[in-house]
């Protein structure tokens, strides 16, 4: 049984609204925090909006880094398996995707699955992209954070600063560069993708491969941007994630 601490520790609350029709619960990108969809959060009106704060960063600084992401994973369904009293919808960014992915098919096989999951900004699960970033020296590995946009070029001249972010963020990157599902995982939980048009990550066609992850409804949305498209166009993606809790609400009356 998860003691309200732990469970806190790990799940934070980002947007709360009176009657709420489901929870949406958001995954960072590699080396992110919860606090990275606080902004994304303000554009719901009917959902409670929390974020999934991973070990090793800001007040979980002192925590180890997990091995892998299953092993994440684990520790995370664990925590929501029992929170069932509202729909839950799963969204994740880069990395973030790959981990709801397997708590979705953890919840599924506790028996609490999602409403629906949506993944943004990484190729497949059934896809191991390993470019090798988090072997490389610090330079080159600074310059593949200035090319996906997660941090402002000042931030990447700090040294202190620096000093925070780099361990996580390179621990997260050999978690999902090292990642490849187990064969045959999938979800029946509907999965949505959406990625930017100019994003150097993922493209359509590996995209496209989420559709083989699940035996539930698919789709494929491509949106002006990069890889952290929503962060300045979320409209579209805020407007998904609403229809899809609308639409379950309706099928259940």
């Amino acid at each position: 049984m998860t003691t309200q601490e732990e469970f806190d520790l790990w799940i934070r609350r980002l947007g709360t609204t009176d009657h709420p029709k489901a929870r949406l619960i958001c995954f960072p990108h590699a080396g992110g925090s919860a606090n990275f969809y606080f902004r994304f959060a303000r554009a719901f009106t009917d959902l409670d909006v929390y974020g999934v704060q991973y070990p090793g960063r800001q007040d979980r600084r002192r925590e180890p880094f997990r091995n892998s992401i299953p092993e994440l994973a684990d520790e995370i369904a664990g925590h929501l398996a029992e929170w069932n009293d509202l729909p839950v919808v799963l969204l994740g960014n880069s990395m973030g995707a790959l981990v709801a992915f397997e708590v979705a098919f953890r919840l599924e096989s506790l028996g609490s699955p999602p409403l629906s999951l949506f993944a943004c900004g990484r190729v497949a699960p059934t896809l191991r992209k390993d470019e090798g970033t988090h072997l490389k020296g610090q330079d080159a590995f600074l310059r593949e954070m200035e090319l996906l946009g997660g941090m402002g070029h000042e931030l990447l001249q700090d040294d202190e600063i620096l000093d925070l972010v780099l361990p996580p963020m390179r621990a997260d990157y050999r978690l999902a560069e090292t990642y490849r599902a187990a064969p045959g995982t999938r979800i029946s939980a509907p999965i949505h993708v959406h990625i930017g048009k100019a994003d150097p990550k993922v493209n359509e066609p590996e995209a496209d491969q989420w559709r083989l992850s699940t035996t539930g409804e698919f789709t494929l949305d491509v949106h002006d941007g990069g890889h952290f498209f929503f962060t300045d166009n979320a409209e579209r993606l805020v407007a998904a994630v609403d229809h899809c809790v609308e639409n379950a609400e309706s099928l259940s009356r």
